[in-house]
């Protein structure tokens, strides 16, 4: 494997790859700074944790606060997601990356989708204007962390941490501050062993779109509840705000 690449919506999700990283030592890119509603960015810990892991941050490191990507959706700013995955597409060529992981499309969160959509865009530019393949994988963050799809698809990477690697995770996974809650929350949930796998599959964005003909994404259904409660004014849908964003940049690409 050549210069790798992780790419992530929000700081903090490359602990699902902790140890890819540390195997690869990865350039990093983030779009948002992890700021939620408290506008209290992650960076800091995010930092610290790629330093750890031999990583070296990126241009696009921290971008955007979480509430300014939901107001862009809202808006129809797809014309910004379009920019962002030409900027990385630069990134990728420049650094010579050929190996790319980010965020799978879960619909979980929109902007973990608008995230796999830059990074498809991106990695289809690289591809256009080099003629340089990059493999291009994506890791789920809304099912256990072991979870990989069966039967094992071609090209699956399938890591499998040893006791002192995963020691080294949970250790910094517990050290992010801003998360260490949800990491404790999340190791009783589904157990300190289901962290001794890392899996990354080749990204299959289209596929997952296909559920969105059967169902709402689950951050729509959520979405409405909040608005019901007065916390936020509207609801984020795939169709009228994420689904432009993912046109748009297959255009450009």
């Amino acid at each position: 494997m050549g210069k790798a690449a992780v790419i992530v919506a929000h700081p903090g999700h490359e602990l699902m790859v902790y140890h890819w990283m540390e195997r690869h030592h990865p350039i990093y890119f983030c779009l948002t700074d992890g700021s939620g509603g408290n506008a209290r960015s992650r960076m800091a810990s995010t930092g610290r944790l790629i330093d750890k892991t031999g990583a070296a941050a990126g241009p696009l490191y921290g971008r955007y606060a979480d509430k300014e990507v939901y107001r862009l959706l809202l808006e129809g700013r797809a014309d910004v997601f379009v920019g962002l995955a030409k900027e990385l597409a630069g990134a990728l060529a420049a650094a010579d990356v050929d190996c790319v992981a980010g965020d799978a499309l879960e619909g979980f969160n929109p902007v973990h989708d608008v995230c796999r959509f830059v990074i498809d865009g991106a990695v289809a530019m690289v591809q256009r204007q080099t003629g340089r393949l990059v493999r291009n994988y994506d890791f789920v963050l809304d099912r256990p962390p072991d979870a990989c799809p069966e039967p094992l698809p071609a090209g699956l990477l399938r890591l499998c941490l040893d006791e002192a690697a995963l020691e080294r995770k949970l250790e910094a996974a517990l050290a992010y501050l801003e998360l260490r809650a949800e990491v404790q929350a999340a190791v009783e949930r589904f157990g300190r062993q289901a962290y001794a796998v890392e899996c990354l599959r080749p990204a299959a964005t289209r596929a997952m779109i296909a559920r969105f003909e059967m169902e709402k994404p689950a951050y729509e259904r959520s979405g409405q509840i909040r608005v019901g409660e007065g916390r936020y004014h509207e609801v984020i849908r795939f169709r009228e705000h994420v689904w432009p964003v993912l046109a748009a940049i297959e255009a450009a690409a």
